[in-house]
């Protein structure tokens, strides 16, 4: 791995994982502040913002990102357009936010509480991601998590704010939807310090755009899917025990994700060159190393779910104890399915991604409404795997000439994390939950290295390059 894509990584980890983890344990603190009830309603909240957020980008960072990566290319036009076309779906994704609130919910309060958490996250998401795309095609990671990093922290800050003075739910409403308004700002603020003219207009950008966009709206919609359709099948309290039970997933995945977004440039440089070979090695080594990080934080959370949610969210909070345990394999399976999604894209075959997504998507419909019907929280958590395992058969399926090649390639971390499981459901280590979940950690990552040379050198070679000083932060 190339010493600019691991010092990406590490940037996206620090200040991606921070942020995150501070704000997941905000969120938490929340969540027992409010209750089951009134969280379930903050979180349709925040899912119908993601939906409506998403609107303002539809997939246009994917192309943004092409076509930065493209020699030669004009970067004040391509700037331009990007901002100019986020603008135009921003007051269309205002529009028809005014007519799913008014239409969807006919209680006055949950009106004003969704309202206040769409309108400004929109307009926010806006402005930030123009900042987040354009250092990330220039693989300055870490000016790309600065903002990231402003949005978590101002969000994680003023949800503790209502906390502490015994606040509103719809003060944490504004909260954390104010956080992605000043992420804005600082973002145009930086690209005026680059000395980004806004002026010009570069139509590739708009190049196979619907491809990304039907794409992105359902990789965007998949994750809220729970929340809105449980919603509207089940009760508000279990809303609430999934929605919490699928942060954690969420947060832990982006410790693998973050190697996605570092790879992700690289790939699409090497795919725009038509360097097949390179991509390829490239795409096999972040699937291995993306599968290795996926499984090794996700395993705590899958043998032991009701130490966490007794934890982190205290007794009250056990009904999601074993729907944490199921989606907690989300992280395994995401760190799986990204890298085979992300090997299609980068060389153009951006359509079979597409129509993958459009089938799975179809599946998690249903999924979601019969077994959250049926069964709950655990239904919920059932369809979130049956979805992520839909997308891996479905690019398996479209990578077939070198689907021995990446399934060679993470054998010994899928074996080794069977066996983790195996020794915690039947070999009883010890009574004290924190030493089994190290001692487990200890197993996977030394039964890994033990079996796999090509990781163990590549980690030896890592530790070098620190110790000589080569990788400079």
């Amino acid at each position: 791995m190339g010493n600019k894509i691991l010092k990406n990584a590490i940037y996206l980890f620090f200040g991606n994982m921070g942020s995150r983890m501070v704000t997941a344990v905000v969120t938490i603190l929340l969540a027992r502040y409010i209750g089951a009830s009134d969280y379930g309603a903050f979180s349709i909240a925040i899912a119908i913002a993601t939906v409506m957020a998403y609107f303002t980008d539809a997939g246009l960072s994917n192309t943004f990102i092409r076509e930065a990566t493209k020699p030669n290319i004009n970067i004040d036009s391509l700037v331009n357009s990007y901002l100019k076309i986020r603008l135009c779906f921003a007051v269309v994704s205002i529009i028809i936010s005014f007519f799913i609130i008014h239409f969807f919910y006919d209680d006055t309060n949950i009106q004003s509480l969704i309202g206040w958490v769409v309108y400004p996250t929109i307009i926010g998401c806006s402005f930030m991601g123009v900042g987040v795309s354009y250092f990330q095609a220039k693989e300055s990671m870490g000016v790309s998590t600065a903002l990231n990093v402003i949005q978590g922290f101002s969000s994680a800050f003023g949800m503790l704010f209502v906390i502490i003075l015994n606040s509103t739910i719809l003060m944490a409403a504004i909260c954390f939807s104010m956080s992605y308004i000043i992420a804005g700002i600082v973002s145009i603020f930086l690209l005026k310090r680059e000395k980004i003219l806004f002026k010009g207009w570069t139509k590739s950008i708009l190049d196979n755009f619907w491809l990304f966009t039907i794409n992105g709206i359902i990789i965007m919609l998949l994750p809220q899917l729970g929340p809105i359709i449980l919603g509207k099948v089940t009760t508000l309290s279990n809303v609430g025990y999934f929605s919490t039970a699928y942060k954690i997933p969420s947060v832990l995945y982006q410790i693998p994700g973050v190697i996605a977004t570092a790879f992700y440039p690289r790939l699409f440089s090497l795919g725009n060159s038509g360097n097949i070979k390179k991509h390829r090695e490239l795409s096999i080594q972040e699937l291995k190393i993306m599968s290795f990080v996926g499984i090794l934080v996700a395993i705590p959370f899958i043998t032991h779910p009701d130490f966490w949610i007794s934890l982190l969210l205290g007794q009250k909070w056990e009904a999601a104890s074993k729907g944490l345990s199921i989606l907690a394999m989300i992280v395994v399976l995401q760190s799986i399915s990204y890298p085979l999604a992300d090997y299609l894209t980068t060389i153009g075959k951006q359509g079979t991604r597409t129509l993958v997504i459009f089938i799975t998507f179809i599946i998690a419909i249903f999924a979601y409404a019969v077994l959250g019907d049926k069964y709950g929280v655990v239904g919920g958590a059932f369809a979130a795997i049956i979805t992520e395992v839909s997308l891996i058969i479905g690019y398996s399926f479209f990578n077939k000439k070198y689907i021995y090649h990446f399934g060679k390639s993470i054998k010994w971390n899928v074996l080794s994390f069977l066996l983790c499981l195996i020794i915690s459901k039947f070999f009883s280590i010890t009574d004290y939950v924190l030493l089994k979940i190290i001692l487990l950690e200890t197993i996977y990552i030394g039964i890994v290295l033990l079996l796999d040379r090509e990781t163990f050198l590549t980690i030896v070679s890592f530790i070098q390059k620190i110790k000589k000083k080569r990788i400079i932060l």
